[in-house]
């Protein structure tokens, strides 16, 4: 908003949002600059101008990361190898993490590893074709992932919007594009929450699930991050906030 940036809000205004002019006036760039930029031309921005243009739109944490790393190129030679051999211990972190559900995927969500707790509370992915061993995947286009995510929408628009985040780095592969066309193809729900452009971080979050045995299950979401050369590997524990109800001891 006008007012918000001290800008007076004027009689003539027609939406209620920055002008063009106002956005680059107040980033310190100019309106034909920010206008060549708008159309995706080659204008090189640098960090700092981003970095002043991701203030004045007010944008969260993680949409200012998500437009600086559009600003870089990724390094495709390397992305192409895919994970590295470091990721591997963490089959035994999500082992050890049972009996609550946990499982390792790639930036691009492509399931490496779960745990003996994950059929239960997800799905038995191992059963799965292989190409359809992915969380977004599975998340989109399966029935079991709507019964057992109570709020399925929310949820699934937050896997779009990680996936969106991530793809920085991957844009530029050829599995990513394929990924992108098949989910298209396969989910119009897709279709639309990838129009928005939305992104979002590691967040910890709050869900219900369903469970075969304990019903409707409050559930925390943790994303830890394991940083590999190739790309950044992720592991999900879902953990039950009432663990009692599973008859274990809470921590």
């Amino acid at each position: 908003m006008p007012c918000e940036v001290g800008l007076p809000q004027g009689v003539r205004r027609r939406t209620p949002g920055l002008r063009r002019e106002e956005v680059a006036v107040l980033a310190g760039v100019s309106p034909t600059w920010y206008t060549y930029l708008e159309q995706g031309r080659d204008v090189s921005p640098s960090p700092d101008v981003l970095d002043g243009l991701a203030s004045v739109l007010g944008l969260s944490v993680f949409e200012r990361d998500y437009l600086l790393a559009l600003s870089r190129e990724p390094d495709a030679c390397a992305l192409a190898a895919g994970p590295s051999d470091s990721w591997k211990y963490l089959k035994a972190v999500a082992e050890n993490m049972y009996p609550f559900p946990a499982y390792i995927c790639s930036p691009s969500g492509d399931l490496l590893g779960w745990n003996r707790a994950v059929p239960a509370w997800l799905t038995d992915f191992g059963q799965l074709p292989e190409e359809d061993r992915n969380v977004l995947v599975w998340m989109l286009t399966s029935e079991a992932a709507h019964r057992r995510f109570v709020d399925w929408e929310s949820a699934s628009r937050h896997v779009v919007a990680r996936f969106r985040a991530e793809l920085t780095d991957w844009r530029a592969l050829p599995h990513t594009h394929r990924l992108v066309h098949e989910l298209s193809r396969r989910s119009s729900q897709f279709r639309e929450w990838w129009d928005e452009h939305r992104v979002s971080g590691p967040l910890t979050r709050v869900h219900r699930m369903r469970h075969p045995e304990h019903g409707v299950v409050p559930v925390r979401m943790v994303e830890l991050l394991h940083e590999d050369p190739n790309g950044t590997v992720r592991l999900i524990v879902h953990t039950p906030l009432a663990a009692e109800q599973l008859g274990v001891a809470a921590a």
